[in-house]
């Protein structure tokens, strides 16, 4: 919750906006804010408050509808200036793509240019479960506060956020995120404030009084392939969703696939893989999809290369300050930085690819390994090197695999000098005619 200084500063700025994340919590904050503005320091003509809507391009349409139905024509009404913005390309370079910015919004729009969904398929991989909330603050800060920054001339611009009453946790962090920008430019760039936390409105008071304001119940708002969905709506009305818009839910799986080929521990769910709950589901139209996906989209033989560098021992940083290169500080039970590399081998159809793949095989003396352990359809691999016990730190794994094909060719920087350091190869195991 906001202490009083930092309400007090919110309500002292002359531009206020709410960060509306077009679920039924932002939802809830908006319509008490409609109808009384001054509650939460807000003009009674609304003058100095907008409406800003960040995109990640990847939505549930009931929600995008909702919206658009019984959201924007109350900001009409009322002629609240309400701003749709979004990513404009994988690098920050590319900036921000305004989409609309009106006091008569008629249209909730779905994606930008740049969506994450693009981003997530170009890596292979899902969201990291690890990484927190890393996706909103890639899709939806940065575009929000760019676009602020660009119009505040360098004055602090108030910001409102739904979060609920339950999600405390997450304010704290905001708070503490924006405390550390703040000391780091030397500028508060932005007051934020947390109503629905300072009201007490947990989650089960938000959903009642849209349901009283509006007569229909809008849903949470949050990505199909967002890996807390279980937090961010019950599973079963996750999966009640996953029904309603299997087309959605088989691009999903997709992606969970092609990121499991990569990283057979990179499932969607932290101890679960999303085939498994829409198999058990019984969410056949899905599955069908999926499956459809897999036999018509062009593959790629993928070569995935990791070095997973062995940790800092804790008496090395007390003894040798923030860097130290020295082998004896390093211990091999300690995570320390991976270093990964994805590269396309060849594409072509789903059985050129795994034809190409048993050829390699045979080249290189290494049997196809075919998984089922890590998804229902099983994925194939041909591994040229293996950590000892998938634990070790301090190692390199070397292997092909087949997927979809679609996932750029990328390497963390510094991969090849680490690479070579720890492998002492310096050549590729395999060129594309090889396997031929």
């Amino acid at each position: 919750m906001a202490s009083a200084n930092a309400l007090e500063d919110f309500r002292s700025t002359s531009r206020k906006s709410l960060a509306y994340g077009l679920g039924v919590d932002s939802t809830a904050l908006l319509l008490a804010i409609l109808n009384d503005p001054v509650r939460f320091g807000i003009a009674e003509d609304f003058s100095d408050f907008s409406v800003i809507t960040a995109l990640t391009g990847f939505e549930f349409p009931d929600t995008i509808a909702a919206v658009q139905e019984h959201v924007l024509p109350l900001l009409r009404a009322r002629r609240i200036r309400h701003v749709q913005v979004a990513r404009a390309g994988h690098l920050e370079e590319a900036g921000v793509q305004v989409l609309s910015d009106t006091r008569q919004p008629w249209k909730q729009f779905r994606r930008g240019r740049w969506t994450l969904m693009d981003e997530l398929e170009a890596n292979g991989t899902v969201p990291q479960y690890s990484g927190g909330h890393k996706c909103a603050q890639k899709f939806k800060a940065f575009a929000i506060e760019s676009f602020q920054q660009s119009e505040a001339e360098g004055e602090t611009v108030g910001k409102l956020f739904g979060y609920n009453a339950d999600e405390h946790k997450r304010a704290v962090k905001a708070n503490k995120h924006q405390a550390q920008r703040d000391a780091k430019t030397g500028h508060a760039a932005f007051a934020l404030d947390f109503p629905l936390i300072r009201l007490g409105w947990d989650r089960k008071t938000v959903q009642g009084y849209v349901k009283e304001q509006l007569g229909v119940d809008i849903a949470k708002s949050y990505c199909p392939v967002c890996p807390f969905s279980g937090v961010c709506s019950p599973q079963p009305d996750h999966l009640k969703r996953l029904r309603k818009y299997p087309d959605l839910a088989a691009r999903v799986l997709r992606l969970e696939y092609v990121s499991m080929a990569l990283n057979e521990n990179s499932s969607l769910y932290k101890d679960d893989t999303l085939f498994r709950r829409v198999t058990d589901d019984q969410n056949t139209e899905a599955l069908g999809q999926f499956g459809a996906r897999l036999d018509e989209e062009d593959w790629a033989v993928y070569r995935v290369q990791r070095a997973y560098t062995a940790g800092r021992r804790p008496t090395c940083r007390q003894e040798h300050g923030d860097r130290c290169d020295q082998p004896a500080c390093r211990d091999s039970s300690i995570k320390g930085t991976v270093f990964r590399s994805v590269k396309t081998v060849r594409t072509g159809t789903r059985a050129e690819a795994g034809t190409f793949l048993r050829n390699a095989a045979l080249a290189l003396g290494r049997p196809v390994e075919h998984s089922t352990s890590a998804h229902g359809l099983g994925i194939d691999r041909v591994r040229t090197r293996m950590r000892p016990d998938g634990k070790t730190y301090g190692a390199v794994e070397d292997f092909y695999a087949i997927a979809p094909a679609g996932v750029h060719d990328k390497a963390r920087k510094s991969f090849t000098t680490v690479w070579n350091q720890m492998s002492g190869e310096r050549k590729p195991h395999l060129t594309p005619s090889e396997g031929s």
